[in-house]
C-alpha cells in the first residue's frame, strides 16, 4: 500500500515535469494563451474596481474581498486544468473506447488519465491568481502562501466535479455539455461574485450542490479573520468531494465497455 502511494506521488511529479516541458515545447502558443487569459481576467477585476470607486459598498463587501475571491478561484482553476487537464477528456475516452490504452498502463488509471493533458491557458489563470493574491495580502508572505496553498487545495472541487460529471457518461452518454455548464456557469461564475449579493436560496445551493463556498467564500473570509474550524471544514468537504469523485470514476470503469483500442499510449 505504502509503495503504491509512493509510486503514485513519484508519477505525479514526473507528470508535472512532462506538462511543463510540453508547454515549453510550444513557447509561442503557451505564452500567447497565458497572456490572453491573464488579460481577460484583468478586465473583470477592472470592472469591479470601477464599481467600488463609483458606487462604494453598503453591503459589507470590500474590494479586497473581491481580490481574494478572484485569487482563490483562479489559482484553483489554473492548478486543476494546467496539471490535470486530462479530466476534461474522460467522457470522450469512455464514449470512444479510448480508455483502453490507459487501462493497459501499469499506473493508477485516474491519475494517468488526469495528467495526460495540459491546458496551457490555465497557467495564465494560475499566474494571475498569484499576482492578485500578492496585491490582496499587501505582500504579506505568510498570507500569500496561505492563499496559494488553499487555492491549490481548492482545485479539488474543480477536479472532482469534472470527474463525476464526465464519468457518468458511461450511463447517460456524452456529458461534455453538462460538465462544461456546471464548471463554467456555476463554479466559475459564482466563485467570482461576493457571497453577500445572493439571496438565501442561492446561498444554500452554493454551500451544498455547488461547492463554491468551500472553494472561494470561506477561504476569502479566512484571510480576513482566521478560524481553525472553517479551515477544517474546507479540508473535510474537499476530502469528501475527492473521495466521491474517485468512487464514481471507479464505479463507471466497472461499467465501461472496451472499444478494443489496444494501442499503447505514448
Amino acid at each position: 500500500m505504502l509503495t503504491e502511494v509512493k509510486n503514485n506521488i513519484r508519477y505525479f511529479f514526473n507528470a508535472i515535469k512532462i506538462s511543463i516541458k510540453s508547454a515549453m515545447a510550444y513557447k509561442v502558443s503557451f505564452l500567447v494563451q497565458t497572456i490572453f487569459m491573464a488579460i481577460n481576467n484583468i478586465f473583470f477585476l477592472v470592472f469591479w474596481g470601477v464599481v467600488f470607486k463609483n458606487t462604494g459598498s453598503d453591503s459589507g463587501i470590500t474590494f479586497n474581498n473581491v481580490l481574494y475571491l478572484w485569487s482563490f478561484s483562479t489559482i484553483a482553476y489554473g492548478f486543476a486544468y494546467f496539471f490535470f487537464g486530462g479530466i476534461q477528456k474522460i467522457n470522450d475516452y469512455i464514449i470512444t473506447g479510448a480508455m483502453d490504452s490507459y487501462m493497459l498502463q501499469p499506473k493508477n488509471l485516474l491519475l494517468n488519465v488526469a495528467t495526460s493533458k495540459c491546458n496551457f491557458s490555465a497557467f495564465g489563470d494560475l499566474l494571475y491568481g498569484v499576482v492578485v493574491a500578492a496585491i490582496a495580502t499587501g505582500g504579506d508572505i505568510g498570507k500569500l502562501l496561505g492563499v496559494i496553498l488553499l487555492g491549490m487545495f481548492g482545485s479539488i472541487f474543480f477536479i472532482s466535479t469534472e470527474i463525476m460529471a464526465r464519468s457518468i457518461s458511461v450511463w447517460i452518454g456524452d456529458t461534455k455539455t453538462i460538465a462544461n455548464r456546471y464548471v463554467e456557469m456555476l463554479l466559475i461564475t459564482f466563485s467570482t461574485y461576493p457571497e453577500n449579493i445572493f439571496k438565501t436560496g442561492i446561498k444554500v445551493m452554493l454551500y451544498t450542490v455547488v461547492p463554491v463556498a468551500y472553494l472561494a467564500y470561506i477561504p476569502a473570509n479566512l484571510m480576513e479573520s482566521f478560524n481553525i474550524y472553517s479551515l477544517l471544514l474546507i479540508i473535510a468537504v474537499g476530502l469528501v468531494y475527492g473521495t466521491a469523485a474517485i468512487l464514481v470514476f471507479n464505479k463507471a470503469m466497472k461499467n465501461y465497455e472496451s472499444g478494443n483500442s489496444l494501442a499503447m499510449k505514448n
